[in-house]
């Protein structure tokens, strides 16, 4: 009987103390989660700061094409110019200012990370983004190729607030093509290739990508290497997939995109080429 007792004892202790260690854990890890929450709530006011420097004084927003002004502060450029237009002075101190802008393209790329990132959310952020595909949209709308591309972009894959639309994105890639501007051949002839946002078609799709590659399109070069290595959709032709590979990696191509892990792929396919891999 004693024995039993001190068995039970001896659980109820061990039990006790597996109880106390995972409560010491617990709350080890409640500070920890307290100090995260701290760290990003520090964090979060922080960037808000630093959006706050950002915001023009003109329209209470993020500027899309941020411009500094003689009195050191940041205003979208057709505010300002708007202004200057009408006044010799500076909108925040009254003082005399002269008409000269500074492009701030570092604040520009700034602002595109964070909101892309969602570091800067809420009203601002959709503000800047509607602006951001306003301006776009003009400038594509004027004949701008490279506006028509980042629009065929943004609808592709759901960027600056748009919804993802590939019927969308196909019709700017394809206004970009017509135009020949070899980033938006290149994505238009994938489309054509893939049947994406509309018919499939082999033929004309293949023939803008390979002028777009030709006009110097780092993607299109891309692509076409990869299909003819795999065969996809193509023939495999190694000697064809090299030619095009080789353009990638060597930086020939002009109108560059891809990413340093599209650039690694590229490279690694084209060392399988030429140790005789396929």
């Amino acid at each position: 009987m004693q024995e039993a007792s001190d068995a039970l004892d001896a659980r109820m202790q061990e039990a006790t103390t597996m109880l106390k260690e995972a409560m010491r854990r617990q709350a080890e890890q409640d500070k920890e989660n307290a100090e995260l929450a701290n760290r990003q709530a520090k964090m979060r006011e922080s960037i808000k700061g630093v959006a706050a420097e950002y915001v023009c004084p003109l329209t209470l927003e993020l500027p899309v094409d941020p411009v500094m002004a003689k009195d050191g502060r940041i205003y979208e450029r057709s505010h300002i110019l708007a202004w200057l237009s009408r006044n010799a002075t500076s909108p925040i101190t009254s003082e005399p200012m002269g008409t000269e802008l500074t492009p701030v393209p570092q604040i520009r790329n700034s602002i595109e990370k964070l909101v892309s990132s969602g570091a800067i959310e809420g009203e601002i952020a959709e503000a800047w983004q509607k602006s951001k595909v306003k301006e776009c949209r003009a400038k594509a709308e004027a004949g701008d190729t490279e506006a028509m591309y980042r629009l065929g972009g943004w609808y592709q894959f759901g960027v600056n607030g748009l919804a993802i639309d590939e019927a969308q994105a196909r019709a700017w890639y394809e206004r970009s093509a017509a135009a020949r501007d070899p980033k938006g051949m290149a994505c238009f002839g994938r489309f054509l290739l893939r049947g994406i946002g509309g018919p499939e078609d082999n033929a004309f799709g293949l023939v803008n990508v390979t002028e777009a590659a030709h006009l110097g399109s780092e993607v299109g070069a891309y692509w076409l290497g990869g299909w003819f290595l795999k065969g996809d959709g193509l023939p495999k032709d190694p000697a064809r997939a090299r030619f095009w590979l080789k353009k990638v990696v060597d930086g020939e191509c002009t109108h560059k995109t891809l990413s340093d892990e599209g650039l690694a792929y590229a490279a690694q396919c084209l060392r399988e080429l030429e140790s005789g891999g396929e």
